[in-house]
């Protein structure tokens, strides 16, 4: 019986850290099917089949009442990578909520969070006016991409397109990062307020005098 309990508090861990339990994500994100994932409490929604440009993901997590993923230690970084293998993704990268765009060289999380980890790539960050292709025009590498084919190192590149044709474009796929949900549990002879419940009501007739003899 010990060996039972044993193997199920390892299972019921193990649902937690790698995302088959979604209760703790947005109700409405679990109703349309998106591609979700949870670790230490955070629901990650991995939106691998559409690509944006970084303020534009940014935005679209924003408007669901998230931000871009934030990567706050290593156990983290290892999640995401294998979340992206489990959901067989073959693409680039994926775009992180990290970025230098207030203070050039000086990186920072959409959320305010002053995690130290980082991942970057060997020679990573770029130095900024870097151009890559013929048609870029001169623009800062300000934003981060985790890059899948780069064994999950992170590298920077540009938040927008760069050329003035629309040819060369920084679309890349995306992962929103959600809080917990908490859920509150009914209480015990709680009261439902009256102004949320109607009730039918029928009227009884009155039932009419019988004349006595």
């Amino acid at each position: 019986m010990m060996l039972l309990h044993v193997f199920l508090y390892i299972l019921s861990s193990a649902i937690i850290a790698y995302g088959d339990d979604i209760q703790g994500c947005p109700t409405e994100l679990q109703q349309r099917n998106a591609t979700l994932k949870t670790h230490t409490g955070h629901c990650y929604e991995f939106e691998v089949r559409h690509t944006k440009d970084w303020n534009a993901a940014q935005k679209d997590c924003h408007s669901k009442g998230g931000t871009l993923v934030t990567v706050n230690d290593r156990a983290e970084q290892d999640f995401l990578m294998s979340a992206l293998k489990a959901i067989s993704f073959h693409g680039t990268g994926i775009w992180l909520g990290y970025n230098d765009m207030t203070h050039e060289g000086t990186f920072t999380w959409v959320t305010g969070e002053t995690s130290t980890f980082t991942f970057w790539a060997h020679g990573q960050p770029h130095s900024h006016h870097k151009r890559r292709f013929i048609l870029d025009s001169v623009s800062d590498e300000d934003c981060v991409l985790l890059k899948y084919s780069d064994s999950g190192h992170w590298h920077d590149y540009p938040c927008q397109k760069l050329d003035p044709l629309g040819i060369v474009k920084e679309h890349f796929p995306y992962v929103c990062e959600y809080g917990s949900a908490v859920i509150p549990s009914p209480t015990v002879g709680s009261t439902i307020a009256p102004s949320t419940i109607e009730l039918a009501t029928t009227t009884v007739p009155e039932t009419p005098s019988i004349p006595t003899l």
